[in-house]
């Protein structure tokens, strides 16, 4: 259980359960006869939710509410509530268009982002025309030293 909680991969909720529900149903700390136990058990389910949540927002920048409600195993009702949630916390930045019926990851990057990066490709552009101008120096003179011999 520590192990899906550490990777960054989706942990399905419903083999959570499968798995380890059984036994810790059995234990006092998530009891199914107390209020307290059930209690537990709700937020160990939001809390694989919510990892579930980070690990999407990391590697997709766009999906849609229903793909968001296959890879979380929730109504989209609920998708929307932990996605709000999420982002209220700002644990992850997202944007839901709901006529749409999609979510955006990516966090818009600023006009001065976006030109320093461009300054910074051109930058490793020319140097990158710096170094093969200066090997094609070094082959011709050695090919002139080569025929010269």
């Amino acid at each position: 259980l520590v192990k899906g909680f550490t990777t960054m991969e989706l942990t399905r909720w419903p083999g959570v359960e499968c798995i380890y529900g059984g036994e810790f149903r059995k234990t006092d700390v998530f009891s199914a006869q107390t209020e307290d136990g059930n209690k537990r058990w709700a937020a160990l389910r939001d809390r694989v939710i919510e990892h579930n949540i980070r690990v999407i927002a990391k590697y997709y920048t766009r999906a849609s509410t229903q793909r968001l409600t296959e890879l979380l195993d929730l109504p989209s009702d609920d998708v929307e509530r932990f996605l709000s949630k999420a982002v209220v916390d700002g644990t992850i930045y997202a944007r839901i268009d709901r006529p749409a019926g999609v979510v955006n990851f990516a966090k818009p990057s600023d006009s001065e982002d976006q030109l320093n990066g461009w300054a910074s490709d051109v930058s490793k552009l020319l140097g990158l025309v710096e170094k093969t101008t200066h090997l094609i120096a070094k082959e011709e003179i050695v090919n002139k030293i080569a025929r010269a011999i």
